[in-house]
């Protein structure tokens, strides 16, 4: 389904947009979640981004028009996102060794 980061407590409710208080929802009739590896904003409603995002492992159409998409993981590095699939987690679901990003372009 989807890889989530982007929460600096580590508990999944924290996180803080840039702007301070979260931001608006933004939606382009051509961009779908149509295939594993773009980026979009995790958010709690509609509005409500905030600093987590989350990294598609295959087609998502139920976020279409939910999630802004915002961008894709390109070149070798999708290779490694496959691996997201294979990587051990405990049972509630949290990796036991979590994936780290180190470089954005």
């Amino acid at each position: 389904f989807v890889a989530q980061g982007g929460d600096p407590t580590g508990t999944g409710e924290g996180g803080e947009s840039i702007y301070g208080s979260p931001f608006k929802d933004e939606f382009h009739q051509r961009l779908k979640f149509n295939r594993r590896g773009l980026v979009g904003m995790a958010n709690g409603g509609k509005n409500d981004n905030t600093s987590q995002f989350f990294i598609t492992l295959g087609r998502t159409d139920e976020l279409n028009n939910k999630n802004t998409l915002f961008g894709k993981v390109t070149g070798n590095t999708l290779y490694n996102l496959v691996k997201f699939n294979e990587i051990s987690t405990d049972n509630t679901d949290r990796p036991l060794n979590p994936p780290m990003i180190f470089k954005t372009e």
